[in-house]
């Protein structure tokens, strides 16, 4: 029988080929996107502790708020009081950025690092990383050591023993007690090396007053998160009571280190939905594959029909030739599957530069992996080929011979069936990409009411303020530079926390919990940031704003939202006095409102204020007009005369406000990819349906063209059915992409419409594909000769 089954493939070359090309590509795509989940999935669940790890999260919100305010960082005092007051935690560690822009001695040079986090002295026994060289039991025990990576270690040392070594950070010396293994991809942690707290005057004193560190808990039971949740929140409840009665609340929720990525509102970077689409697109991908096996086989064994029925009358009976087709079948599944495997270990690399992600094979290694696969063979071979096979060893050998076997209608009733079911799967996907596509153009052009267009991005925190003025004015001297300023956040992501407790006009008890971002001077000119009432900020103000004594005063510019939550239209805000955080002076302007955070939430109210004690960012503005190179360059060059041994690094503002919707683009770019597949494999199945149904009418066309039809008569008969399927599979499409994508949609405050057009477009789009691949077999049909199809009747 295997013998058979080889020479019947190679006599069908053709057939063959495009069968294992059909379900090879689905075989292929499916593990591609198996793999994207997988990655998903794995968030820090490497570390062997991840069950008993709790990622700490706190909210809180003033009486005048309507919401809470999420944050993923915490006071100071958090972690030594829950190691304190509940047994059921039995490490807590807390995690604090270095500098932003951490400059690193290798040799003469000075390199950037930006991955530098200060943490507690059990933290690797808390998050425990695989320790390859050094200290493995306390290695951040004293106040310089430091603990690097082991690319980090590789750069500034080479193939040399790091352990032992002094590494000049800042001009400050550090200990190298341990390497530990690199931090993978599916990790939200992202860091570089970690330093020890210790010498650090912040956690000398620990207090509930400012929140700025990530904080892990280690349980002794990974299933008392909840019991321990109930507790925290009673602990809450008593720490802030005198707060809680003025109106406050405040919250600390226990996650889940491994759900952390997907779940969590403060540190997740992922989207459990986007799992769910890609999980439903790599079923129904594999799906469509073993249906255009299925129609495949059904339309080639109209070719060996009477080959069945000799074999029959010879005496074979209905289990042989189930055998002999399953056999053929089944060895052409596992040659789909071997390059399936095949093509996806090839294009992995390929997919995830696509994606701008790092995939690993590290599920290839693990013995479940091809467990799954024989399983995965097993069904695949009864899916696509055991029907098929079951089909065509039921046909009646008289009925084959008479040449009525081709009256059977249920047999290609359920053909259309499943056409249909592929092409609405592959119309509702067009429709999704369509839309998702038109969404993500819609962010990137959307006025958000700050001018991004040519803005130049700087680290700010090697400057100091006077080299920051002197790299501003050599920057204005130059022909190729528009305007200069800085601030504490990225003006796309304002992240800064404050709170207003004083108001002219308002009570003694008012507060309002508010955004707020330190700026400089010419920060609104950078921005193009409309004033709708008072004036910009002027030298007076910086000097105010920098006096130390008694008599300071800081001007505060608003956008329109902030006057209003005060009670104020603009122009009775301004010279209003407030008090922010310790800092109390007038309004000194009203500006429009601006997004300053993720298009998913709407424009939230924002105070900006001159502070000079810290700036994160320096943008530069280059000139309309002006070509970019000639303006990096000029910068280069200015930088470089400051700071001779410091690298000169750069980005545009648009990349920051870009790598906002990251997994957005990610998913639009799998469903742009994967409905161009969808729709080729539905091709592949609708090609073999046709070829199917011409092998039925062909003594039809043949009497009708001796009756006179024409090639275009025959071509439109043919035709007709299969786009009429089209059509279904469009009508029950329409609503299902109608109803996903405006779920979808609806995680953006800020969306595009969806258009009557985007939905015709989509199902045109489908249609005129259809067209042209039917049209390969019914013009071929139209024109056969009609006496060779009836010349054995």
């Amino acid at each position: 029988m295997v013998q058979i089954t080889l020479r019947n493939i190679r006599k069908n070359k053709g057939f063959s080929l495009i069968n294992i090309a059909g379900l090879t590509m689905g075989i292929s795509c499916f593990l591609l996107l198996a793999a994207y989940i997988y990655h998903e999935l794995s968030y820090d669940k490497y570390l062997s502790n991840y069950p008993r790890v709790a990622y700490v999260s706190m909210g809180y919100k003033s009486g005048q708020d309507a919401e809470f305010i999420h944050m993923g960082v915490t006071p100071t005092a958090l972690a030594p009081t829950f190691k304190k007051e509940f047994p059921e935690v039995e490490q807590a560690v807390r995690m604090y950025a270095y500098n932003g822009a951490a400059l690193v001695e290798k040799g003469t040079e000075q390199l950037k690092e930006s991955k530098l986090k200060f943490v507690d002295e059990e933290f690797l026994n808390v998050l425990n990383f695989n320790v390859l060289a050094g200290n493995a039991k306390n290695p951040l025990s004293e106040p310089n050591a430091i603990v690097l990576t082991e690319n980090l270690a590789k750069k500034y040392f080479a193939d040399q023993e790091a352990v032992g070594k002094m590494l000049m950070i800042d001009k400050n010396p550090w200990l190298v007690t341990a390497v530990i293994g690199n931090v993978p991809s599916y990790s939200e942690l992202k860091f570089d090396a970690l330093m020890s707290n210790k010498g650090l005057s912040r956690y000398k004193d620990p207090n509930w007053g400012s929140a700025n560190d990530v904080t892990f808990l280690l349980l002794k039971n990974p299933n008392s998160f909840h019991a321990l949740q109930g507790k925290i929140d009673e602990f809450i409840n008593n720490q802030f009571k005198e707060a809680i009665a003025q109106g406050f609340s405040f919250k600390i929720d226990l996650e889940p280190i491994s759900e952390v990525h997907l779940f969590s509102k403060t540190a997740g970077t992922g989207n459990i939905t986007y799992l769910y689409i890609f999980t439903f697109l790599g079923i129904s991908l594999l799906l469509i594959s073993c249906v255009n096996f299925t129609n495949l086989s059904l339309a080639h064994a109209t070719e060996r029909i009477k080959e069945i029925g000799v074999k029959k009358v010879l005496g074979a009976n209905q289990l042989r030739i189930f055998k002999q087709f399953l056999t053929e079948g089944t060895f052409m599944v596992f040659i789909s599957l071997c390059l399936g495997i095949f093509s996806a270990w090839l294009l992995l690399p390929i997919f995830a530069n696509y994606l701008g992600i790092i995939i690993s094979f590290d599920v290839w290694n693990k013995p479940i992996f091809y467990g799954i696969i024989i399983g995965f063979f097993i069904a695949l071979t009864l899916l696509a080929n055991g029907w098929p096979a079951w089909l065509i060893s039921k046909f009646n050998p008289v009925d084959i011979l008479k040449g009525e076997w081709k009256s059977k209608k249920s047999k290609f009733s359920i053909a259309k069936i499943l056409i249909t079911f592929q092409y609405a799967v592959s119309i509702f996907l067009v429709i999704c990409t369509l839309l998702a596509y038109r969404q993500m153009h819609f962010i990137q052009t959307m006025n958000t009411g700050l001018n991004r267009s040519q803005v130049l991005v700087l680290d700010g925190d090697i400057w100091s303020n006077s080299e920051r003025e002197t790299l501003k004015h050599k920057l204005l001297a130059s022909s190729s530079i528009k305007a200069v300023s800085a601030s504490y956040d990225s003006p796309v992501n304002v992240q800064g926390g404050y709170s207003i407790n004083f108001a002219e006009g308002k009570s003694n008890d008012f507060s309002l919990n508010i955004t707020a971002i330190p700026i400089e001077k010419d920060f609104l000119t950078v921005f193009e940031i409309p004033i709708i009432a008072g004036t910009n900020l002027n030298d007076v103000d910086i000097k105010k704003a920098q006096d130390t004594s008694a008599n300071r005063s800081v001007g505060f510019i608003l956008n329109k939202l902030a006057a209003s939550n005060l009670g104020w239209n603009p122009e009775e805000a301004i010279g209003k006095q407030i008090q922010m955080n310790g800092r109390k002076g007038p309004i000194k302007a009203v500006v429009e409102n601006f997004n300053f955070a993720s298009l998913h939430t709407e424009v939230q109210p924002i105070v900006l204020f001159p502070e000079y004690h810290y700036f994160g960012n320096i943008f530069i503005k280059i000139k309309e007009g002006t070509s970019t190179t000639k303006a990096l360059e000029d910068i280069s060059r200015i930088f470089k005369e400051i700071k001779p041994n410091s690298p000169f690094e750069s980005h545009f503002l648009n990349d920051d406000y870009a790598a906002m919707y990251k997994k957005e683009q990610q998913s639009s770019k799998i469903m742009q990819l994967f409905a161009v597949v969808t729709v080729i494999i539905a091709c592949i199945g609708l090609f073999a349906l046709s070829a199917y149904s011409a092998k039925q009418r062909i003594k039809e066309i043949g009497i009708r063209k001796v009756l006179g039809a024409s090639v275009y008569n025959m071509v439109a008969m043919l035709s007709k059915d299969y786009l009429q399927l089209v059509v279904i599979a469009f009508l029950i499409a329409l609503p299902l992409g109608y109803w996903a994508m405006r779920a979808w949609l609806t995680n953006f405050a800020y969306r595009s419409s969806m258009d009557w057009w985007i939905f015709l477009l989509a199902g045109g789009i489908t249609m005129f594909i259809s067209l042209i691949t039917i049209s390969s077999q019914t013009i071929k049909a139209a024109k056969s000769n009609p006496i060779n199809s009836l010349k054995d009747e």
